[in-house]
């Protein structure tokens, strides 16, 4: 699919290996939360072991915002008929719709499956074409008939952008152990610093 907004040219693709390798990463590495999690090595291994793919529930789609040929923003985004493998718990929200007559699913996310770990999902050269690229993803799921948006685990500059597209943030707590310096050795080590009640 491709259409015109904003002097922007929006495709979406079917799968993480529409884009190259070379490209995807090139971008990625221009964000200021990128991880290991979002190359495009891992994205695609995901979809060709079959983990995030259409008969397990996740349905890739490749949102590219491009500007005179030249890639200005993208996110991987999946039509997801369950909620498993997100880290968010939403299913009140499913039973909610349910219990109203209303389907949640299918539903649309961005995100990086089976992987909690927060870090950039709206990939983009500037702040403006971010929320180009939100604004184009709410279209989308606007046309698709779609219950709603997900933007999962994102960084700041994400949540920026969604919140100036007024989408509505979702709060949630991490908790994110660090290591201390010099560093434990061992796990026992980490226990032993512990006192006896606070080892379970």
């Amino acid at each position: 699919m491709e259409n015109s907004s904003n002097d922007y040219v929006i495709r979406v693709l079917d799968s993480p290996d529409a884009i190259a390798a070379a490209t995807w990463n090139a971008l990625l590495a221009q964000q200021d939360h990128a991880t290991p999690f979002m190359r495009h090595e891992y994205l695609s291994a995901l979809h060709h072991c079959r983990c995030a793919a259409p008969d397990s529930g996740w349905t890739p789609r490749l949102l590219l915002l491009e500007r005179e040929a030249t890639l200005q923003a993208a996110c991987m985004l999946y039509i997801k008929h369950h909620s498993f493998g997100e880290y968010v718990f939403d299913w009140a929200w499913a039973r909610a719709y349910q219990e109203h007559g209303l389907d949640y699913y299918p539903k649309a996310v961005v995100a990086v499956p089976f992987t909690p770990v927060p870090g950039s999902r709206l990939l983009a050269r500037s702040a403006a074409a971010r929320v180009e690229l939100v604004r184009a993803a709410i279209g989308w799921c606007r046309d698709q008939h779609l219950s709603s948006l997900h933007i999962l685990f994102a960084d700041d500059a994400d949540v920026a952008a969604c919140r100036q597209a007024h989408m509505m943030p979702r709060h949630a707590v991490q908790f994110h152990w660090r290591n201390q310096t010099p560093g434990y050795q061992s796990f026992e080590g980490f226990l032993a610093t512990l006192s006896q009640d606070k080892r379970k």
